[in-house]
């Protein structure tokens, strides 16, 4: 949703904007629904729709749009319509980029106050409404696409070592605000972290939730310190917060032993059934950028397939 801001800034600027959405799509396309882009007044476009012919069409569309024109419905199968390889067809709504609309979208992310935007599908009218969706999934009903704005979903880096600045950068790229939690002692914070919105000086998930509130829902955390024993109490405190995502770096044998370690303790061994253990992907990932790459392909996988648990991978 950062599309909006910048939209904003150029409509504050005096200059036309079109919204090009997609709202529908079938069979193999680059782009989903709900996937935006926008097209100002002099061709100049900000994000993408999947590039190709179908982008160049859309493009010199929207610049129309931006210049005054009227809305335009586009409707292409990617293979006979425009021979691209995709094979499947997409069904996109251009309109004018409303600033009020725009500002809303802004002020909700900001304000961590959950919205709907509506587009219609008939002429890119967009509308937000005071009410939140059961997820954050794209939905087309009553003749308008339905999104979630919420502010992006948390990520914290329990670590800011090599993995933890690695992993970072790759998660904000992602559209997670990214906090890097260290307890300082090495002046790994020092720097600051490339990706990191905020560095919280210490381990303890006390002092995070008094900086950022309860974590819960939403809320993603990477357990990549450089002490195996800060490790094992993070995941005790953690193991109480129902989290979106819970994973720790190591070996299956360093898995193992915190399994038998919290297992004497009483916690129930299916407790662990949620917690992503070793980390990401199993790419044969050695180094912290390799390390990095899985852990960041395991959520893009979780998030485009609707999968909790990614287990074995093999290359398709």
């Amino acid at each position: 949703m950062s599309l909006f801001a910048a939209v904003l800034s150029e409509l504050s600027a005096g200059r036309g904007v079109a919204l090009a959405t997609v709202t529908a799509v079938g069979g193999s396309t680059p782009r989903h629904l709900g996937a935006r882009m926008a097209v100002l007044d002099d061709g100049r476009t900000l994000d993408t729709i999947g590039g190709g012919k179908i982008e160049h069409e859309i493009t010199t569309a929207g610049r129309e749009v931006a210049r005054g024109g009227r809305p335009r419905q586009v409707r292409h199968h990617l293979v006979r319509d425009l021979a691209m390889c995709c094979g499947g067809w997409m069904e996109l709504v251009i309109g004018p980029a409303d600033p009020v609309v725009c500002a809303g979208v802004v002020d909700a992310i900001a304000t961590r106050r959950p919205r709907v935007l509506t587009t219609s599908t008939a002429d890119g009218a967009m509308a937000l409404v005071d009410r939140a969706l059961p997820t954050r999934a794209a939905s087309v009903h009553d003749g308008a696409l339905h999104e979630l704005v919420a502010a992006p979903e948390r990520a914290l880096v329990f670590g800011a070592g090599h993995v933890g600045r690695a992993l970072s950068p790759l998660l904000a790229s992602l559209g997670y605000e990214v906090i890097v939690c260290d307890d300082g002692d090495t002046g790994a914070l020092d720097a600051g972290v490339p990706g990191a919105s905020r560095a919280i000086d210490s381990f303890a998930v006390a002092d995070v939730e008094r900086a950022l509130g309860p974590l819960g829902a939403g809320d993603h955390a990477f357990v990549v310190t450089r002490d195996h024993a800060v490790d094992e109490r993070l995941m005790g405190e953690l193991f109480e917060r129902r989290l979106d995502y819970l994973g720790l770096i190591g070996s299956l044998g360093k898995v193992g032993r915190f399994k038998k370690r919290f297992a004497a303790r009483g916690v129930e061994p299916s407790r662990w059934d949620d917690v992503h253990a070793p980390i990401g992907l199993d790419v044969g990932a050695e180094t912290p950028a390799e390390i990095a790459v899985a852990i960041a392909a395991e959520l893009v996988v979780r998030r485009r397939r609707g999968q909790r648990r990614v287990g074995g991978w093999e290359p398709r």
